[in-house]
């Protein structure tokens, strides 16, 4: 004899529906999540933790692009805390990741920026760095000259534009 259970159909057929719905909502923008550091809100504080001026250059820029899309900031205590360094010859000129994930470990609250002083960079880069680090806290993730073919966003890693393009503030909108 077989056992029916009509609440756990209905309960898998609504699970189904919710998988199905979170799929198809960022699927025009599925190549841009950086799949790591989804802010927890569209309002962001932003702590400068003794930078030197190339920090502080690149962080400001951040910023500002960060402004542009729907995400506002303010200085102070935060939820983004910007760092930098000599941190040698790692093969990266910044890196962002979550220090602090919420409760249900689906959002961060406290997002780390590290902007490397190890390599040479013009102030156009560090504002190009900012950008792009800034970008990944509105979880934003890496581009290529595939889907940036105007070579105009700063979350390119293989060129040094300075600011957010269309598409880049588009799937801010749309993960936020």
């Amino acid at each position: 004899m077989a056992l029916r259970y009509p609440g756990l159909r209905r309960g898998a057929a609504v699970f189904a529906g919710v998988l199905l719905a979170v799929s198809l909502h960022g699927t025009a923008y599925a190549d841009h999540d950086d799949s790591g550091t989804d802010p927890d809100n569209r309002n962001q504080g932003v702590l400068e933790v003794g930078l030197t001026p190339n920090g502080a250059t690149a962080t400001l820029h951040g910023k500002n692009q960060l402004e542009r899309s729907v995400i506002s900031t303010t200085w102070g205590s935060g939820d983004i805390e910007t760092y930098d360094n000599t941190y040698g010859d790692t093969g990266w000129h910044g890196t962002t990741d979550c220090t602090n994930w919420n409760v249900l470990w689906t959002s961060c609250d406290i997002i780390r920026i590290r902007f490397n002083e190890s390599q040479y960079k013009t102030v156009s880069q560090w504002r190009s760095l900012g950008c792009h680090e800034f970008g990944h806290s509105g979880d934003l993730g890496h581009r290529s000259s595939g889907n940036d073919g105007d070579n105009n966003s700063c979350m390119r890693v293989e060129i040094w534009p300075e600011n957010y393009d269309q598409h880049d503030l588009d799937a801010i909108e749309d993960g936020v």
